[in-house]
Parts: structure tokens; sequence; C-alpha cells
């Protein structure tokens, strides 16, 4: 979304909050818009509020949790994930959100037992597959993140930022011509896949 549409509905929020302070929904939309902006600070203070109203309700805690998360406050990300988790345990976008707070505190092992869970209990979710595959990149498990991105490409062949992760895998052991097929596929689905285009012009540059 535009940043100066962003703007405008932040200042319109708050008009309205003026006359209406403890509107939880508000609170939660104005926390919302500060981290579309990038202002996380602010939305954690406005999205405090509005947890702090409606403590059960898990769209506040989860937006809380990310912007707690952006700013690198993993503890508290965390904290507030697993309260959204014993709400809803199947709460996807929480489990693989706290599964990269792991990863990024250091706790590889509780981070891959998540990504694997996603995998089982959502196994038609091409993001889950997606992710899980992130990590294994991370980790340097090329063979099964390649796996499990033509998983995720499998359930939604759309999935463009797979075939852009399979096809640099390919790059990078100088597959070239099974990295283009890769590349190709991909831009039929998102022609005007920026990072796509990238790779597709260095991989033509080692076949000529």
């Amino acid at each position: 979304m535009n940043e100066s549409i962003v703007q405008e509905r932040i200042i319109t929020i708050k008009n309205l909050l003026d006359n209406n302070p403890t509107n939880s929904e508000l609170l939660n939309d104005l926390g919302v818009g500060y981290y579309l902006i990038g202002n996380y600070a602010d939305s954690i203070e406005s999205l405090s509020k509005a947890v702090e109203l409606k403590p059960k309700n898990i769209t506040y805690r989860y937006n809380l949790a990310n912007s707690y998360s952006e700013l690198e406050e993993f503890s508290k990300a965390k904290y507030h994930y697993l309260i959204v988790l014993e709400e809803s345990p199947e709460h996807i976008p929480s489990l693989n959100n706290l599964a990269d707070c792991y990863e990024a505190i250091g706790e590889k092992k509780r981070a891959l037992e998540l990504f694997e869970y996603l995998t089982k209990i959502a196994p038609g979710n091409a993001l889950a597959h997606f992710n899980y595959g992130n990590f294994l990149l991370r980790s340097g498990d090329h063979i099964q993140a390649t796996k499990s991105y033509e998983m995720a490409i499998k359930i939604e062949p759309s999935f463009s930022d797979a075939y852009l992760n399979i096809a640099w895998i390919l790059f990078e052991v100088k597959a070239y011509q099974k990295s283009l097929e890769y590349l190709l596929n991909g831009l039929k689905e998102d022609p005007e896949h920026e990072d796509l285009k990238k790779l597709l012009s260095k991989v033509r540059n080692h076949i000529r």
C-alpha cells in the first residue's frame, strides 16, 4: 500500500480516536498503520492498548507480536505468539513467526521442529512448505530445501518465489540450463518478478 495513503489513514484513525479513545478496533488499525510504514515503536504503543482492552483477541495480539519481532525484541514477540497459540493452537502465521523467532535467537532445533510441524498440520499450505524450505536453505541443506520448494509449487503452481529459490540453488551449482527452466516457468506465472528477471540475465550470461 502506498505510504501516503497509509499516512492519511493514520490521521483519520487518530481523529476518530479523539472521540473514542478506548475503541480497540481503531487502536488495532492505528497500530497496523504504523507497522506498514515501519514505525514499530508507535505500532507497539497502539497495539498494546488494543490488547489491554481485548486480551483474548488473537488478531490484536498477533499484530503486536509482529511489531516486537520487527524491532528484534524476540522474547516479547515469543511471549505474545505463545499466548495466541494458547487460544488458537493451529494459528499458522503465529507458528511460522514463532519459528522465525527461535531461529533468530539461535534455537535452531526448536525452529526446525516448528517448521516441520507446520507442514504436517497444514500439508496443503504452500507457504508452510516454502518457509520450511527457506529454513533448510539458510541451514545449508539445499537438497531438502529444493524438495520443499517443489512441494510448494505442486500445491500452488503460481508460487513464483519458489521457482526463484530453486533456480538460485541450481545457479549456485552451475546447473544453468536447469536453472533457466525454473526461471522461465516462474516468469510465466509472474512476468514482472524483478528477482526472477535479474537471475535470468545472470544465467543467460553463463549459457552463451
